[in-house]
């Protein structure tokens, strides 16, 4: 079928239509179809074929379809796809098909010509689908190069030609899309359409024409309140419909709704359109619509407490056959429209000037308590589908029990006092009224599961008001459904005691652990208990629950049930997929955070069963997550090992092996990630088959894989051979040798490493290279005497790199790097920096290091790399070198008045002395150790007159105020002895301590424990440090940081 036009025939178009809808032929077709869809006349034919009556519906439809995404693909190039355009020549896309070929203006006009007059086909799927490819066009080339679309579509709104009428009204729905509407089409939609729709609103016309009619007017809206801040002409023009608007609305709304009426969807669509305008213009336009809140909240309300009795028989308890189930496309039901009146509702309730509702609070509660009952469908999907079941309860879901729990919260948070106690009250109601149900009625659970559950949503809420008692709720209601339960399968008693569980595990914050402790206990007989008493759902709940409970009950109480709720929980992880498998898993972890020895103790069981999750699910990122946190607290564990390494390198090794086969493209990254975890863990020295089985395939991952195409799992790699560098012995990672895959050469494990490196700092990814400092800085701890031949050619490689570097976090990193440098080869490196020119012969490259390294050090955030630049920066004072005291670095950074710091455009740097701006580096982090200690002081001190403290703000500290507080300083030049400000330092240990969670620390915080300068007392360091730097440092550098020094210290006196 390629070639010239000539072999293009609608008999083609249908050949590849039936084609496709052919599962066996499918895919041959769809390659058949991008092949012809470039030649001239394409989109010609397509619109040929819709438009001729005398062939079958179905490929006039299908070829609607088709030709709606070639309009999208070759009109105008919007994607910023490789287009051409070949204008009429015909035979040109024979030789060029891996690019789009744009339409011609000929078959753009043709096009048009064919498919204008289709609006008013009898077929309501072709007026659809044409619709759908006019409004396509018109999205290009409405209003300017189309400009009598509109016009046109205006007059075809004739309801004596019900057909073109229909067509008509569904081209410009479908045009006025927000998604692809433009500002100019808004307005012009306005002028032209919305006076001629505002009138048809107030006529006998058709049920779907005036939803389509409220869904042009929604989507207007919805782009208005989009862009409000950008066109205030377009609000204003707006705006000016509601007069005109409302009284037709509220007439829409007022209806008498027939639950007999075999059109009551369609009325429930309208008064839904109608209701989500409404909360769209009182939400965006607040003040606009205040003067008519009144007039349209009163048939709103009047709809809340209206529409029960129909909820109740179509969705709680329906009744079979009271409305349809099915509707046509455009059309909703009932749950839509109560959720958009709870969505309206959240607008009003939560305002200020909404004092008129706090006597109907209790009321409002107590409705929406029982249109928030758990619907047949839900209750379908709680017993055979847990997955969608949870999804269904997210509170993101746009359903009446999801927006009406959420009404709840806001307006509980809102009404404060008075909003909890008429909560309380209509809870209460609600469990009355389900005691007096439960012999006249199945269904009577289905209030007290509403009350709970908006008890759980609403817990935080309660808790903080402090007015709602947790512990005797729980004591004396929740237990309630534990107490004398039937073993039978009784789906209500079962979904009740679940909400129950998770209501109790919403309060564990509030209340007693020996409260807490019998649902606890609850929980985890349900786990233990078979499926009659306990099915799978029931066991989901109790996971949760105990999710909620594990943090507040003491270590002594739950360890003892920690193996056996393992075992149960990970024999259902088979039974399990996407979010419930999540909350297991967000379980496991929380138990196994508990007690070391337990977690270590059951590694087998744990290994077996998630490692195979891990697998079959390595396309989900938020198990993956879960999972690597998981791995992470076991390897945590001393007991884990060697048990973990023993079970997991050989399947580690054979998905690193061959990362990029299809088969393990899904797992490599993540098993990239675990390796690292697993090994930045290991105690023991790691050995030959450890480097044979891992270290080797990630070495392969960093020399032969592709930065452009797989940058995510080349990061992870950098990180995970981290461990060994760390842990490798040096005799053994200079002997250990392997042949890299994209080499014939065999190579030692260190000579690796620094090519991996050099490879990587030659590419241009910065988002990879800043990953590459941590490991030379490894490298130069842990292998320094094996690299002494290297060095020169590591300075350049990293030099270089600095040079080149663009983001504030690669520039920190090298600035790292030489700071290492300066404090193992602190005269080499300077002499080799020193000749060597600055970027673009400024300077020198001495000057660039250290200008670089002073103005980012306060930017790292690595405890140890903080350690070393400080280290680092004391060490060049002992160094005597005359060419360090003439360094000019960037001080401060002058902003033009008016600018903001995120935009530096005209900002200048001061220019300070290197010994100067170290020493304010060195004093801003004493400076920072005395705020922390200040803060700490001041949780316990009592507050200062207020008047005294304004007072003494403004006096300036004279010397003898100076000397009063430090003493009897001895000033040599200028330059007072540290020792004499011994007593500014706190005594809390350094400010760059990690107080996380052990089990949460990533690998660079594990390994970096090892390095003495990690561990280095950082205050008695510098307190060393200032005592010491008169007798050690040349004379010249007191001359230069003296005045410095002294305002550092005035200004210490007075913070």
């Amino acid at each position: 079928m390629s070639g010239n036009n000539s072999q293009l025939t609608i008999e083609n178009l249908i050949e590849v239509i039936n084609g496709l809808n052919n599962p066996t032929l499918n895919k041959q077709y769809e390659a058949k179809l991008n092949l012809i869809s470039n030649q001239y006349g394409f989109g010609v034919a397509l619109a040929k074929l819709v438009s001729d009556k005398n062939f079958d519906p179905i490929h006039r439809q299908f070829s609607a379809i088709l030709l709606k995404n070639y309009i999208h693909k070759h009109w105008e190039n919007v994607d910023g796809e490789d287009v051409y355009d070949v204008g009429v020549d015909q035979n040109a896309s024979a030789s060029i098909n891996q690019e789009t070929r744009l339409a011609s203006t000929e078959e753009k006009s043709q096009i048009k010509t064919l498919l204008s007059p289709l609006l008013s086909d009898p077929s309501s799927k072709i007026r659809t689908g044409i619709g759908m490819c006019i409004a396509k066009i018109g999205a290009f080339e409405w209003p300017h190069d189309w400009p009598g679309l509109v016009d046109d579509l205006v007059i075809c709104l004739n309801p004596n030609n019900p057909d073109l009428f229909d067509g008509a009204i569904r081209c410009l729905e479908i045009l006025s899309d927000p998604e692809f509407l433009s500002e100019e089409q808004s307005e012009s939609l306005m002028d032209m359409v919305f006076p001629i729709y505002t009138d048809l609103l107030t006529k006998d016309i058709g049920a779907m024409e005036q939803i389509r009619i409220i869904n042009v007017f929604r989507n207007t809206v919805t782009h208005v309140t989009f862009i409000k801040s950008i066109s205030k002409v377009l609000s204003n023009k707006l705006t000016k419909f509601l007069p005109t608007w409302i009284p037709i609305f509220i007439n829409h709304l007022s209806r008498v709704l027939d639950i007999n009426s075999p059109k009551i969807n369609h009325h429930f669509t309208i008064m839904t359109g109608i209701i989500e305008i409404f909360a769209l213009l009182v939400q965006d336009f607040p003040k606009k619509m205040k003067p008519h809140i009144q007039q349209i909240v009163s048939p709103i309300w009047t709809l809340f407490n209206s529409c029960y009795p129909i909820f109740e028989k179509v969705e709680i308890n329906p009744v079979h056959g009271i409305v349809s189930n099915f509707v046509e496309d455009g059309v909703t039901k009932i749950d839509r429209l109560v959720s958009s009146i709870f969505d309206f509702l959240l607008q009003i309730f939560t305002r200020k000037t909404n004092e008129m509702f706090t006597p109907f609070l209790k009321q409002i509660y107590i409705t929406s308590l029982h249109y928030m009952q758990m619907s047949y469908d839900l209750i379908d999907l709680w017993e055979n589908d847990p997955n969608l079941y949870l999804e269904n309860e997210d509170e993101n879901t746009y359903s009446p029990r999801v927006v009406a729990s959420t009404l709840i919260q806001e307006v509980c948070e809102s009404y404060k006092e008075d909003g909890v106690s008429a909560l309380f009250e209509a809870i209460s109601e609600c469990f009355i009224e389900a005691n007096n149900n439960k012999e006249k009625s199945q269904s009577w659970w289905k209030i007290r599961e509403a009350a709970l559950y908006a008890l759980s949503n609403s817990s935080e809420v309660l808790i903080k008001k402090k007015l709602f008692n947790s512990s005797q709720f729980l004591q004396t209601n929740l237990t309630q459904d534990f107490v004398d339960v039937p073993n039978t399968p009784d789906v209500g008693l079962h979904i009740l005691r679940s909400r129950s569980l998770i209501c109790a595990s919403k309060f564990t914050k509030d209340v007693d652990s020996s409260v807490t402790v019998q649902f606890f206990k609850q929980a985890i007989h349900l786990l233990n208990s078979d499926e009659s008493v306990s099915p799978l759902q029931l066991k989901l709940s109790a996971i949760i629950a105990i999710g909620g409970f594990g943090p507040k009950i003491d270590r002594d109480i739950i360890c003892p049930y920690i193996p056996d709720t393992i075992h149960i929980l990970t024999g259902l992880i088979g039974q399990l997929s996407s979010d419930s498998l999540s909350l297991l898993l967000e379980c496991i972890l929380l138990l196994i955070k508990i007690d070391k020895d337990i977690t270590g103790q059951m590694e087998p069981l744990l290994t077996q069963h998630l490692s195979q999750a891990w697998v079959n699910y390595a396309n989900d990122p938020l198990i993956n997550d879960v999972l690597k946190d998981i791995f992470r607290t076991i390897c945590a564990c001393p007991k884990s090992y060697p048990g973990i390494l023993q079970r997991m390198v050989p399947t580690l090794n054979i998905i690193l092996s061959a990362y990029n086969k299809p088969i393990y493209l899904a797992v490599a990254d993540s098993a990239v990630d675990i390796t690292g975890v697993i090994m930045a863990r290991i105690e023991q020295s790691i050995d030959q088959y450890l480097l044979d089985q891992l270290f080797a395939p990630l070495l392969n991952i960093l020399m032969a894989g592709s930065i452009e195409t797989e940058r995510g799992i080349i990061k992870a790699a950098l990180f995970s051979v981290l461990p060994f560098v760390y842990k490798t012995p040096a005799e053994l990672m200079v002997q250990w040798t392997f042949t890299p895959q994209n080499s014939n050469q065999p190579v030692t494990g260190l000579h690796a490493v620094l090519l991996a490196c050099k490879r990587i700092l030659m590419e241009s990814d910065p988002f990879v290279i800043v990953d590459v400092p941590q490991i030379i800085n490894a490298i130069l701890v842990h292998h320094s005497d094996a690299i002494k031949n290297q060095l020169s050619s590591l300075f350049e490689l990293t030099l270089q790199a600095f040079y080149n570097s663009k983001l504030p976090t690669q520039k920190q990193g090298f600035s790292s790097i030489f700071a290492r440098l300066i404090i193992q080869h602190k005269n080499l490196l300077i002499d080799y920096l020193a000749g060597i020119p600055g970027p673009n012969n400024e300077g020198t490259a001495l000057e660039f290091v250290l200008n670089e390294w002073q103005k980012h050090h306060f930017d790292l955030t690595n405890k140890l790399d903080n350690n070393v630049s400080i280290v680092a920066m004391c060490t060049l004072f002992s160094l005597n070198d005359k060419r360090l005291e003439s360094i000019m670095v960037d001080g401060k950074l002058n902003l033009p008045p008016g600018s903001a710091r995120s935009r530096k455009t005209g900002a200048t740097w001061t220019k300070e002395p290197l010994f100067v701006k170290i020493v304010q580096n060195l004093w801003e982090v004493i400076y920072m150790e005395q705020q922390e200690k200040n803060n700490t002081n001041n949780n316990t001190l009592e507050e200062t007159d207020d008047e005294d403290e304004e007072d003494d703000e403004d006096e300036e500290p004279t010397e003898e105020d100076i000397k009063n507080y430090y003493g009897d300083i001895k000033v040599e030049n200028g330059f007072a002895n540290a020792e004499d400000f011994a007593d500014m330092f706190s005594d809390d240990g350094d400010n760059y301590s990690l107080s996380g969670d052990e089990f949460s620390e990533n690998i660079i915080d594990i390994l970096t424990k090892s390095d003495p300068i990690y561990n280095l007392d950082l205050k008695q360091y510098l307190e060393n440090f200032f005592d010491n730097i008169s007798k050690t440092s040349p004379q010249s550098i007191y001359e230069q940081i003296a005045p410095t020094l002294n305002q550092l210290k005035i200004n210490m006196y007075k913070f």
